[in-house]
């Protein structure tokens, strides 16, 4: 306390040996040493705040993708465990399920040669090759939508299409149904 007086008598006298012109210069030097002084201040805590908002903003950023990929992940973890259940279900007898969901559609389904069952990773492949003749475009997409809904799993896994020269609104179509199982 004793040295603060000390500097400010020290401040007084060398004042007071100033002309009135000196005084101003001193002043208005004070002043300018002052307003850069806040100004520095100022910048230094404008750009304190605007580099924590950026990471406030960054962090939020990552919050939102973790909560995006924690939805995906949920849901891929549920379509996994509804594939699980539809494997583990009885099995299908496909040549007799594709007959059956042809003559639900209104498709006649005569030719049918069944694959060689495959098995990988646990999993047994059947597969039929389905030759269907003069089908047009909608009554063949009934038909793999009803394939593909069935009980089990079953899918369309080749479609081949040519066009007929007879009649440019019928199709002829091969497809290969699949179904897996687990192994057991």
């Amino acid at each position: 306390m004793e040295t603060l007086r000390n500097l400010r008598a020290s401040l007084e006298s060398f004042l007071g040996r100033l002309s009135p012109r000196e005084r101003i210069l001193v002043s208005s030097a004070a002043a300018a040493v002052a307003l850069f002084f806040l100004f520095l201040v100022t910048t230094g805590v404008s750009r304190s705040i605007s580099a924590r908002e950026k990471r406030i903003g960054s962090k939020t950023e990552m919050l939102s993708q973790i909560g995006k990929l924690t939805r995906g992940y949920r849901q891929a973890q549920a379509e996994r465990q509804s594939l699980e259940t539809r494997l583990k279900g009885p099995p299908v007898q496909l040549m007799s399920f594709v007959s059956q969901t042809g003559a639900q559609t209104g498709v006649e389904v005569n030719d049918l040669r069944p694959g060689t069952p495959s098995t990988t990773d646990g999993l047994t492949e059947e597969s039929v090759e389905v030759n269907l003749a003069r089908i047009d475009l909608p009554r063949l997409a009934r038909l793999v939508d009803a394939l593909e809904r069935g009980p089990g799993v079953v899918k369309v896994r080749k479609l081949r299409v040519a066009t007929r020269t007879d009649d440019p609104n019928l199709v002829d179509v091969t497809l290969q149904v699949s179904t897996w199982q687990l192994k057991s």
